[in-house]
């Protein structure tokens, strides 16, 4: 009889495929394929700081420029792209050369919808860090009848 080698994947992944988007979830067939996928998804914290949510996402090798963040009621949508070209000087021969592409994308919901006023975006080193201010929630407002 054969060798089985089971190959188990560090526990660390077994949390990353809990937050994996929803067609995946729903167990839609996943493409194996030895090739990079083509988005990355960017890793994320997002914390409920009360009155806003603080989200950090890592984007390694991303210009801020090349960041599209989008707020739709309670939906964040964060896009990026990240290219590496090498430049030959004068005089200069190409051998042999790698270039680097990935696209990163994020999409997902808060607990509750938040407003861009006051919002807050800073983006240092590979790290891009939103700070979003919850919506004022509308109490109702009783009329008294005259």
């Amino acid at each position: 009889m054969a060798n089985l080698l089971v190959r188990r994947e560090p526990l660390g992944s077994l949390f990353d495929e809990f937050f994996n988007d929803f067609f995946a979830r729903a167990g839609a067939p996943a493409a194996r394929t030895a090739e990079l996928p083509s988005a990355v998804r960017a890793r994320m914290d997002v914390v409920d700081k009360n009155d806003r949510y603080e989200v950090t996402v890592d984007l390694p090798g991303v210009k801020k420029e090349d960041i599209q963040v989008t707020i739709e009621g309670n939906r964040v949508a964060i896009a990026a792209e990240t290219r590496s070209e090498k430049e030959l000087k004068e005089g200069e021969r190409l051998i042999h050369s790698e270039r680097y592409a990935a696209s990163y994308a994020r999409s997902f919901e808060l607990p509750a919808e938040v407003t861009e006023e006051g919002a807050e975006a800073a983006f240092e080193n590979g790290v891009l860090r939103l700070a979003l201010p919850k919506r004022a929630t509308v109490t109702s407002k009783r009329l008294t009848i005259r």
